[in-house]
């Protein structure tokens, strides 16, 4: 099988149900899992260098991770991401950003109150 094949064959097997899983209802509450897919793949090939030998070889190799990003929750017409496991460094900046912005402005209301 060569690279090419791997590659259509890996092609037809995705569709949207990879990274979109079905649809789970409990109590009237929607969830759907949003899973991050990843491939990756590599090959080569070579010989000893000699002339008066024939000595060669291919290879190839890939893989595939899935990763459960979060969850579609959808409630009373309210759709809404919770994203699962944490995040990188921006990530945790913009979670952040709402708890800093309520304490700089308690901690200006205080001084205003105390002045």
């Amino acid at each position: 099988m060569n690279v090419d094949m791997i590659i259509n064959k890996v092609i037809e097997g995705m569709s949207t149900k990879t990274v979109i899983g079905d649809v789970i209802e409990i109590d009237g509450i929607k969830m759907i899992p949003i899973v991050n897919v990843t491939f990756g793949f590599g090959a080569g090939t070579g010989d000893d260098g000699k002339k008066n030998q024939q000595a060669s070889g291919t290879g190839g190799g890939g893989g595939a991770r899935m990763k459960v990003a979060g969850m579609l929750v959808i409630k009373d017409g309210d759709v809404k991401f919770i994203q699962t496991g944490t995040g990188g460094a921006i990530d945790r900046l913009i979670d952040t950003v709402p708890d800093l912005v309520d304490k700089i402005k308690a901690k200006l209301d205080k001084d205003d109150d105390d002045a």
